[in-house]
Parts: C-alpha cells; sequence; structure tokens
C-alpha cells in the first residue's frame, strides 16, 4: 500500500551487505498517473539531513530491477508503474544513525505530449522545483 506522500515513510532503513552496514534506502512513489519510462525520469538533488548525495551514490530499484540514473536513461523498455514505489538505495559507509532525519528529494519527468519549451533538461534548469521533504526514522 503506498501513502499519500511522495516519499514513503515504510522502507525507510539502513541497508547491510555481509554483515556490514553500506548505506540506506527509502522509498519513493509516483505521483503520474500512468507511470514513467525510465528514460524520461530526472531524478533530482537528494539532501539528507542537509548533507547532498552524488548521484553516483543513488541507485532506483523499480519492479525488482537497480539501475544507476545513467542506466535509466538508456533503458527504453522499462516503466515505473503508478501503483509501485521505487527503492532509493544510497551508498553511505555506516548508513545513517537511529532516529529522525530530514529526507528532501524530488524527481521530474519529459512527458511526450508537452512542448519542450517548457518539458526537456534545458527547461528544467531554468525553472526550479521545490522538493518533497519528510522526517522519518530509522530504528
Amino acid at each position: 500500500m503506498l501513502e499519500r506522500e511522495i516519499i514513503q515513510m515504510r522502507g525507510f532503513l539502513n541497508t547491510v551487505e555481509n554483515g556490514k552496514v553500506t548505506g540506506f534506502q527509502f522509498r519513493i512513489r509516483s505521483d503520474y498517473y500512468r507511470g514513467v519510462w525510465l528514460s524520461l525520469l530526472r531524478p533530482g538533488e537528494l539532501l539528507v539531513d542537509g548533507e547532498k548525495y552524488d548521484n553516483s551514490a543513488i541507485r532506483w530499484e523499480i519492479d525488482g530491477t537497480e539501475y544507476s540514473i545513467e542506466e535509466m536513461l538508456k533503458t527504453g523498455d522499462a516503466q515505473w508503474p503508478n501503483m509501485e514505489a521505487a527503492v532509493i538505495k544510497v551508498k553511505k559507509d555506516g548508513g545513517l544513525s537511529q532516529g529522525y532525519h530530514e529526507v528532501s528529494y524530488y524527481y521530474r519527468y519529459i512527458m511526450s505530449y508537452i512542448p519542450p519549451v517548457v518539458n526537456s533538461d534545458e527547461a528544467f534548469a531554468r525553472w526550479p522545483v521545490k522538493p518533497e521533504v519528510r522526517k522519518l526514522l530509522i530504528v
């Protein structure tokens, strides 16, 4: 079940690989009623407690498959369904401490039926977006 907010409360946790905490993850939902083709998705800036994370540290898991942001841009045959949350996985040695964390993230998407003057990478650079901000708890 999806929550109303874009950044989901459920699924915010540290990730463990081979017994070592290697990062954290959270879930987001699509706000577009039709779903989004991955090649048209434009992830924005991720801030957690004021710390900015580079896109190279971020991977998206959609429908059980993990993608880097660069891989999504090249993927023409995969879609993010509107009724499924994507899992955003972030590399960070030691993960996050227990407690509340302020997570700020956004994404945009290009729609084929909107003119490029308002719906392109160049247009997005001219118009800032207000990111989704949410306080989440790791226990």
